[in-house]
């Protein structure tokens, strides 16, 4: 990784911000899961809501020979219920996805984990701490779509670091190396 290409990165995060974040520390990248692991959790709500638009015409146009005493409004609170649920279930799910973040700084390496609508954890580890730097890729898609694990090894508490489903992992670890080396340079 070079000096312009961390640069670059850094130029592209100038405006984020993040809690904790040090005056002297630059971001340099901020990593979320590959976008396809939210699709494959998106895809449960998506069949059920298929499933639930497909029963509200079948049961709007033959309810009645069914079910003799059949009762549309019932019918129609029944669904808008189900239909909340899957929403509430899916922007749990959402949120979950798009707050499950990995920063870069010049200085460390953040994980902030959500659990849940309410519950965070947050992870950090210095640069001069990391002692090795591991990806993993596995299957046909994540190879074919260059998303997988990180594996940061470290001597602090937590002991092991992982960045799960990134994109693009093996650029990731080569950043890291570098502002480990460069970490290492400046002691």
């Amino acid at each position: 990784m070079t000096k312009e290409e961390i640069l670059q990165y850094k130029r592209r995060y100038k405006n984020y911000d993040f809690k904790n974040k040090k005056a002297d520390e630059d971001i340099i990248l901020v990593v979320r899961q590959h976008w396809l692991v939210f699709l494959y959790e998106f895809l449960p709500y998506i069949i059920a809501l298929i499933f639930l638009v497909v029963v509200h015409f079948v049961l709007q146009e033959y309810g009645f020979v069914f079910f003799p005493a059949f009762n549309s409004d019932l019918a129609i609170f029944l669904e808008l219920v189900v239909g909340i649920v899957l929403w509430v279930l899916f922007f749990i799910s959402w949120v979950d996805f798009y707050f499950d973040v990995w920063i870069v700084t010049t200085h460390r390496v953040v994980d902030i984990e959500q659990l849940g609508l309410f519950n965070r954890n947050v992870s950090e580890l210095e640069h001069s701490k990391v002692q090795d730097v591991t990806t993993e890729i596995h299957g046909f898609l994540p190879t074919l779509l260059n998303f997988g694990y990180v594996y940061i090894q470290t001597a602090g508490k937590k002991g092991r670091f992982i960045f799960k489903n990134v994109p693009h992992p093996d650029k990731i670890r080569k950043l890291i190396v570098e502002l480990q080396k460069r970490e290492d340079l400046r002691r």
